[in-house]
């Protein structure tokens, strides 16, 4: 009866090793990119203009007639944040999440949205004129009264989005919005 022997090749490692190796590998790196100043000078004024906030995580932030105004929020998570009357003309929030956000009356006028998730937020009488919404999710987002003149469309997902009284001259669509 011959006796099996292990390879040569095989190194006995300790245990949970084997996981540390491939962590990198399966689970990829978080980049934290935001200004940490720039994310408390908002928590505590309000106030951050032009601020570096991507990738940062505002979620349920209150954020009430924040000033936000040409702000790099890219990647932001702000899910269930509350940006009523906030000033986000000109800001980048392009790929955040704004899901459950309240957006009510703010000031969104030039901005980028490209592929944002506002599902189910509340936009209601929000300024998107000009924006640039080309592959947002906007499924169910409360939309009354929002005005949309020139915003880019182009790819939205506007499924079950209520767009009552939206102004939507030159708007933008690669599609007829939904009923």
């Amino acid at each position: 009866m011959q006796r099996l022997t292990k390879p040569s090749f095989l190194v006995k490692l300790p245990a949970g090793a084997f996981s540390l190796v491939l962590l990198p590998l399966v689970v990829p790196a978080v980049a934290k990119a935001e200004n940490p100043a720039h994310v408390r000078q908002l928590l505590e004024t309000r106030q951050c203009p032009n601020c570096d906030l991507r990738g940062a995580n505002l979620m349920d932030a209150n954020l009430f007639k924040a000033n936000l105004a040409g702000a790099n929020l890219e990647g932001a998570y702000l899910a269930g944040a509350n940006l009523f009357g906030a000033n986000l003309e000109r800001a980048n929030l392009s790929r955040a999440s704004l899901y459950l956000a309240i957006l009510v009356n703010a000031n969104l006028a030039g901005a980028q949205l490209v592929g944002t998730r506002l599902t189910l937020s509340n936009l209601v009488n929000a300024n998107l004129s000009g924006a640039n919404l080309e592959n947002a999710v906007m499924k169910g987002a409360n939309m009354i009264d929002v005005n949309l003149t020139a915003a880019n469309l182009r790819g939205a997902d506007l499924d079950r989005a209520n767009l009552s009284g939206a102004n939507l001259s030159q708007t933008i669509f690669d599609r007829p919005p939904g009923p």
